[in-house]
């Protein structure tokens, strides 16, 4: 194809990706108009609903389902593009939106459009680092785990870290130690703060957000207990010993999974 076949495909793709862009925005405004529930909503509204949506995202993408990823990356793109929505009846439009963030983005990445070099994903940080000084410091408006996980990788970046992960283990254990010693309900606050902040860091080192990794224990136990639950039928619980509970519960465990 030559170049000129090659451009007039590309315009076409172009047009098909806006047009169909456009058309799904429109359905949103639709919905803004005509359903009392997507009416009400507002960008606080939504942000529980954009959070559950990636948690359900990050489940489907650790399997291999393409259309369960496709639905719940859909999801996603429903819930952004709604409160994309909701600013532009607030006079931000689409537009600045996207202008805003093309600027931040070429400002953030020099190693692309400007004369800066960046020869690893490390080396970009690093240098991020720099250009932000070092009183920045990491969001405080994410989730507690999170944040302790960023804050670390920054650390890490400065070359403050441990050699291996062999350290994170001993570092762990040392507060598991420390807080059985606790005496003072103060105490206790702190060093149990401090294994999940060192149990976060065992997640940087692994290579797994300690957010996500978190949230699925808590499925998986919830999962399970409403299967404990359904074996008893309705017996109390304190009708049974904890060692005839954790039997049942051992047991349930390999229920459908």
């Amino acid at each position: 194809m030559g170049w000129k076949g090659r451009n007039e495909v590309d315009l076409w793709l172009f047009q098909f990706i806006f047009l169909s862009m456009n058309n799904f925005i429109e359905l949103i405004k639709t919905l803004r108009k005509k359903c009392p529930w997507d009416r009400e909503q507002t960008l606080k509204s939504l942000i529980p609903q954009l959070i559950e949506e990636v948690y359900e995202l990050d489940a489907e993408v650790s399997g291999d389902n393409l259309e369960k990823i496709i639905e719940e990356f859909g999801d996603v793109f429903l819930t952004v593009f709604m409160m994309g929505v909701i600013l532009e009846e607030k006079g931000i439009t689409f537009d600045k939106i996207i202008d805003k963030t093309s600027k931040k983005m070429i400002a953030r990445h020099p190693h692309v459009f400007s004369g800066e070099v960046a020869n690893s994903a490390e080396e970009v940080l690093e240098n991020w680092d720099k250009r932000k000084g070092k009183k920045w410091k990491v969001g405080h408006g994410l989730p507690a785990l999170l944040r302790s996980s960023k804050i670390q990788k920054r650390a890490s970046r400065k070359g403050f870290d441990w050699e291996d992960i062999r350290g994170v283990y001993e570092k762990i254990n040392e507060e598991l130690e420390e807080l059985k010693n606790s005496k003072r309900e103060e105490e206790k606050v702190e060093e149990l703060g401090d294994i999940l902040f060192a149990a976060a860091h065992l997640g940087n080192f692994l290579n797994i957000n300690p957010e996500m990794a978190l949230e699925r224990a808590n499925n998986k136990f919830e999962t399970r207990f409403q299967k404990l639950e359904d074996v008893l039928k309705g017996r109390k619980f304190s009708d049974l010993s904890m060692q005839e509970l954790e039997e049942i519960w051992q047991k349930t465990k390999n229920i459908n999974e």
